[in-house]
């Protein structure tokens, strides 16, 4: 989690998408594997809580919204966020060839992979893990 901090504060795409990528299999690694203990299905839950919540509505929307004021010609962040999410063509065009507006875009991109990321039917696999996680769950646990 601190590289992928690093990562996104370097705004290292490659880097960012390798450490996203290597906490997903770490959570499903502990939800597949049969021995995991209480203690590993809290590493699970700091990874979902992690990846879900504070990495993509916290730092990665922070990140963005303290750089997009540097890209020139000036857009806001909710006009960046939906042109770049409904493929806004006139507005695309008109940043074509910027490069700071690019590597935002790629950057949100692979944020919103993961904010979007099922597996099954439930978002980040989260109906699975509560059910693990009931399950492992002490019994004097408040």
């Amino acid at each position: 989690m601190k590289d992928l901090l690093k990562y996104t504060y370097l705004l290292d795409l490659k880097k960012i998408s390798e450490n996203t990528e290597r906490l997903w299999e770490r959570y499903q690694e502990i939800l597949d594997d049969k021995k995991s203990t209480w203690e590993d299905l809290n590493e699970a839950r700091a990874i979902l809580f992690f990846l879900g919540h504070i990495f993509v509505e916290e730092i990665a929307l922070g990140s963005l919204e303290k750089r997009v004021k540097f890209v020139r010609p000036a857009i806001s962040l909710d006009n960046f966020l939906l042109a770049v999410d409904r493929k806004d063509a006139a507005v695309l065009k008109k940043y074509k060839n910027n490069k700071k507006f690019a590597k935002l875009r790629d950057f949100y991109l692979i944020v919103k992979g993961i904010k979007n990321r099922k597996k099954g039917e439930w978002y980040l696999d989260e109906k699975r893990f509560i059910k693990i996680y009931r399950k492992k769950q002490p019994r004097n646990y408040f």
